[in-house]
């Protein structure tokens, strides 16, 4: 192999050469790194990229005034030293490909000084340099094959490869977590108790493992027993333990594969905790089914339903959250709603009472975004303010006290909020800037403020300005950054949080896409 420092030594002496060649032509010069490869030549299809992670998340634009150059390795072949060079020219396209083979070198000061020898049996290869070009990634390759002489020369162009997926949205429950990518991929990891990964097998995954071969998944929500998904024909998948009918098949038999539920394509909205759900449709009817033993559903009754059943004649519903035993809901209107279960006042109408139809909650009607936890509920307006109430037991109302609160109560001044989230006895939210904050309880590390100590008010999490979707569970947290990057932190019993280890993080950890 070529000695490292002479090798260097000679492209800089090289690189220099060419730099100033076209810096004189008023040719903007790209550089290219080279290798060299003790591998036997492949075909083209080796020089695609294997490894999605060896992509750069953020490639340079293609230009097509700027020419992509890189000239200079080295080896010596009857008495005389060579040097290979190529070009990648300029042009609307990537690119009018140019290649300029070997060509003999002056020995002189400006050579490499101790060159290795010509070998008939290596491949001299380089590729990698990427760039963008009409939303897709391009990425340049060649080789030198292995030839008698400095050698038979292949250059493969530039090739089309995808960029590095990224999450889109996620789904924590008590013992899973869920994720679907921005190529439409369902993932899943955690516990699969009876099956309830959806992966056709019973194995707990410490990493995120892909659910089934379809590729057009648009959202996913996971309760502690079940999972819902809908894909981009809106059609509502189902999975995991069916007891009282809550997968809404009709049936009670448990799933371990994703499996289609009734015949309706227009499914908008899903939402599910415990043991029932919500799903509205694009024309804003709302439907539940599941368990009813406090009216969660909304029918009226405390009748157990096994298939999706309307709620009520309104078709004007555009927002949902499922709750343990009581639910959220928000129209068109921005007008609030609640129903199920009240204990410590979590539907927020000022009583305890239970409520088997959804209730109008005050008379604002700006609210715009709305989260269900445990026993507690959050919700934002339009002007950014933070409101909850409900149970308080660890400060997971976020006003400073233990104390509980049966109506909507302010939480803190700002006026910034833009997303949240309610796990079991926390909260999470994201402001405008991209800040992340928690509250609440904290004994599994759940907040991710690298303690295990309760926070009653919110709390700045990290330093990172780039949060962009967020989901609690019931003692871990997952989100993602507006680069697509999958972080997770708090409890991770049976590898929750995918990072392949059952070790819990104080902290957010970053989740490698498979």
């Amino acid at each position: 192999m070529i000695n490292s420092r002479s090798a260097l030594k000679a492209r800089f002496t090289i690189a220099a050469v060419v730099i100033s060649l076209f810096a004189f032509m008023g040719c903007e010069i790209q550089d290219l790194g080279i290798t060299e490869s003790a591998a036997p030549p492949q075909n083209e299809a080796s020089f695609s990229v294997s490894s999605q992670s060896s992509v750069p998340a953020n490639p340079p634009a293609w230009s097509a005034t700027a020419l992509y150059n890189r000239a200079g390795m080295y080896v010596t072949h009857k008495g005389k030293v060579w040097v290979s060079q190529w070009s990648i020219t300029r042009g609307a396209e990537p690119g009018a490909n140019s290649w300029n083979g070997w060509k003999s070198a002056e020995t002189g000061s400006t050579d490499k000084a101790n060159p290795k020898p010509w070998s008939a049996s290596i491949t001299y290869n380089a590729k990698g340099y990427y760039v963008t070009h009409k939303s897709s990634v391009w990425v340049s390759q060649w080789s030198i094959t292995r030839g008698a002489e400095p050698g038979a020369n292949t250059w493969n162009g530039w090739k089309q490869v995808n960029p590095p997926p990224k999450w889109a949205s996620v789904s924590a429950s008590q013992y899973r977590s869920f994720a679907v990518n921005d190529k439409g991929a369902l993932y899943g990891w955690g516990s699969n108790f009876n099956g309830r990964l959806g992966d056709g097998t019973t194995a707990n995954r410490r990493t995120p493992t892909r659910i089934g071969t379809a590729s057009d998944w648009k959202d996913v929500s996971t309760a502690w027993s079940h999972t819902l998904a809908i894909n981009k024909k809106g059609e509502l998948y189902a999975w995991g333990y069916n007891g009282n009918g809550r997968l809404g098949d009709g049936t009670t038999t448990n799933r371990n594969t994703p499996t289609r539920i009734g015949t309706a394509s227009d499914w908008a909205h899903i939402s599910t905790r415990w043991e029932h759900n919500l799903v509205i449709n694009t024309k804003g009817e709302l439907y539940a089914w599941g368990y009813n033993g406090y009216g969660q559903l909304g029918d009226g009754t405390t009748t157990y339903r096994s298939s999706p059943t309307r709620i009520g004649t309104a078709s004007n519903w555009k927002n949902i959250s499922a709750g343990d035993s009581h639910n959220l809901a928000i129209n068109t209107k921005g007008e609030l709603y609640a129903w199920g279960y009240n204990g410590y006042g979590r539907l927020g109408d000022g009583t305890t009472t239970n409520r088997s139809t959804p209730t109008r909650i005050g008379t604002a009607s700006n609210w715009t975004y709305i989260a269900a936890g445990d026993s507690h509920s959050l919700a934002v307006n339009s002007q950014g303010e933070l409101y909850a109430w409900g149970y308080n037991s660890d400060g997971q109302l976020g006003d400073g006290t233990t104390g509980n609160r049966n109506t909507p109560t302010r939480i803190g001044t700002a006026s910034d909020w833009a997303r949240i989230a309610a796990g079991d006895f926390y909260g999470l939210a994201v402001n405008s800037q991209g800040e992340l904050h928690a509250w609440g309880y904290n004994g599994d590390g759940q907040l991710g403020d690298g303690t295990t100590g309760n926070r009653n008010t919110p709390t700045r999490i990290g330093t990172a300005s780039n949060w962009a979707h967020i989901a609690a569970g019931g003692s871990h947290s997952l989100a993602i950054s507006t680069q697509g990057e999958l972080y997770a932190w708090g409890h991770n019993r049976n590898g929750r949080l995918g990072d392949g280890t059952t070790t819990s993080r104080l902290s957010p950890v970053k989740i490698a896409h498979p």
